[in-house]
């Protein structure tokens, strides 16, 4: 039996008390869009007054409806009317405190057997949870879509059948295979697993699928054109809202570079290995506080130790001369500040009980913060080289004093002439003619004995002892030395002093040396006589002496040649002196340079640090 429309409302009435507790929209109007029945979850969700709504349309309920939602929902009900078929929608509801809901509600008119409108069923659901988690699933989409782009990273995501799901433009870039070619099937995954890391990957997608964790690892994989390339894989387990694993996403890195540069470390550290195990030098590493890290076999044998570098640091430090300390202490200071190479020497007490002479070149090593992490340094036994050189430089000194003594037994010749005269006159003088001639005579001879008194100066062996001294005392007197020679040669030399020249830090009988050597080098190179400016200055931390004569001039092709041993530019030169010359400046951490014109003359410029008492 069909009921009719004044037939069927009763009996909805009936059901209204079983609708009332269903979490669920629920509402029927006429064709003129009044509502008829409603269930609590309606009127509450809308805001609707349950003892007044019954006949009233939507604008005249007093709810929560904005006039927005009332003129959507006369639409729909239009249109439900219109096509007879369900309509489905969603519409947002504003509520008493101000949030909305969101309501999933579907439409259907019903009509009689002669197709006269009957009632419109509204039922529905809230669905605001259920959007959030799609906005949120929408937000994380987007977020995984972004990563996937923008990653340079290759990442492959397989469901736990090991079936590929998708793969990034990364992946496509570093494998050259295409995302279509996987998923499709025309090529399996494990195209890009060499033939004997498969077992390995097997085992790990196993261990994966088991709820297993596998930290990341570095492998080979194999590229489309069979190149083999070194991977670092991170896996992680894709899991449904029950936790129960629906895939997996691997993430490939590609190490290759720096597993090439690993495998060239190694190779490199395995050739400096061997030859700092089998070098006579002492090669060694110490941090920078001083401590040694390692030590080549060859310090065992110099020092006559056996326990390794635990006795090495306890010993060596005992066995360095205790008049070095000082200057090893300054000088790491100093490379600490300056954190660039340097060469040093000091004494070493050796197995033996001998003294040798250790020449050490030293390299701070910095990190990525431009910190000194560790020094490198590689130390020689330079002693039979220290006597050579010393014997080269007595040999020049006797050179030089052979050549000065012609100058000086004429300057001296001068006075003794006139003693001899003046003793003869003595025999047939009275008293006052005496105390003249005697008074003659003592400033004749006080003149030799300055004369000689240089030469002796310059001629006595010193020991190498470093102190501060001055550099203008040291030139009046190295001027006195040479002036006769000048003379003979009609050169003047001209000493200017320049502003408060503040003491050098000195060995001052080899410094004496050198400015002797490059002076008669001018002299010698003044045959028509001339002016030879001497010139001491202050110049940023430190004492500048200048040689500039009007000598011959030295060729450019011979300048670079400067300083090398017997190499010279005199016809029966030896070509030692400028060696001699040029060791002595690099002892005292100076410099010298040349410049030289044919024909019109050579300035010499010799740099010397000046060092304070604590500082070497």
């Amino acid at each position: 039996m069909i009921l009719t429309g004044n037939e069927l409302l009763p009996k909805l009435g009936v059901f209204k008390k079983l609708i009332d507790v269903l979490p669920e929209f629920i509402c029927l109007k006429n064709e003129e869009g009044e509502w008829l029945v409603a269930n609590e979850f309606a009127l509450q969700v809308c805001g609707v007054d349950r003892s007044s709504y019954k006949g009233l349309r939507a604008e005249e309920l007093s709810c929560f409806l904005t006039p927005d939602t009332i003129r959507r929902c006369h639409e729909t009900d239009q249109k439900a009317w219109e096509t007879g078929r369900p309509i489905k929608i969603q519409e947002e509801v504003l509520q008493k405190d101000g949030s909305y809901i969101i309501l999933e509600l579907i439409k259907q008119a019903t009509f009689d057997d002669e197709g006269n409108p009957l009632y419109l069923f509204v039922t529905g659901r809230d669905i605001t949870q259920h959007k959030a988690k799609e906005e949120e699933l929408s937000v994380a989409l987007e977020l995984l879509e972004s990563v996937l782009k923008g990653t340079t990273d290759a990442i492959l995501i397989v469901d736990t059948k090991e079936n590929p799901i998708k793969v990034n433009h990364s992946f496509e870039k570093l494998f050259g295979w295409k995302e279509d070619d996987l998923i499709s099937g025309r090529v399996d995954t494990d195209v890009i697993i060499p033939s004997e890391y498969k077992p390995e990957s097997k085992s790990i997608m196993s261990l994966l699928a088991e709820g297993s964790t596998v930290p990341s690892f570095e492998t080979q994989r194999v590229c489309k054109e069979g190149t083999k390339i070194d991977v670092s894989i991170s896996f992680s387990a894709i899991r449904n809202m029950q936790g129960q694993v629906i895939g997996f996403c691997l993430i490939y890195r590609d190490i290759t570079p720096q597993k090439k540069a690993e495998r060239a470390l190694r190779e490199s550290e395995a050739k400096y290995r061997v030859i700092a195990e089998h070098s006579k030098d002492l090669i060694a590493v110490a941090d920078s506080s001083g401590k040694l890290l390692y030590c080549s076999p060859s310090h065992e044998g110099l020092l006559g130790l056996t326990n390794g570098i635990d006795e090495l640091n306890e010993v060596l430090f005992s066995r360095i001369h205790q008049d070095d300390w000082e200057f090893l202490r300054a000088t790491f200071a100093k490379a600490r500040s300056q954190k660039k190479p340097f060469t040093f020497e000091f004494r070493l007490k050796i197995s033996s009980g001998d003294w040798v002479v250790m020449e050490t070149n030293a390299v701070p090593v910095l990190n990525e913060w431009d910190e000194i992490e560790s020094f490198v340094t590689i130390a020689r036994d330079i002693t039979a080289t220290k006597e050579t050189e010393e014997l080269i430089r007595k040999s020049e000194k006797l050179s030089v004093l052979g050549e000065l003594a012609a100058g000086v037994a004429h300057e001296i010749r001068n006075p003794l002439t006139s003693l001899i005269g003046f003793a003869q006159l003595l025999k047939e003088s009275d008293e006052e003619m005496k105390d003249k001639y005697i008074g003659i005579m003592l400033t004749e001879l006080k003149r030799i004995n300055d004369i000689v008194g240089e030469l002796m100066l310059v001629a006595k062996p010193q020991a190498v002892h470093f102190e501060n001294s001055s550099l203008k005392d040291m030139l009046e007197s190295v001027v006195r030395l040479l002036d006769t020679q000048a003379i003979i040669k009609n050169v003047q030399i001209q000493l200017n002093t320049f502003g408060d020249i503040p003491p050098v830090y000195c060995v001052e009988n080899q410094l004496k040396q050198l400015f002797i050597n490059l002076l008669k080098n001018s002299i010698e190179s003044m045959d028509k006589g001339g002016l030879i400016r001497l010139t001491l200055i202050k110049a940023k931390g430190n004492v500048m002496v200048e040689i500039e004569d009007q000598g011959s001039g030295i060729p450019k092709d011979r300048l670079e040649k400067l300083g090398e041993p017997f190499y010279t530019t005199k016809e029966k030169g030896t070509g030692l002196g400028l060696m001699v010359c040029y060791k002595i400046v690099k002892e005292h951490f100076g410099q010298i340079q040349f410049e030289s014109e044919e024909g019109k003359g050579t300035k010499v410029q010799v740099k010397l640090p000046i060092y304070p008492l604590s500082v070497v």
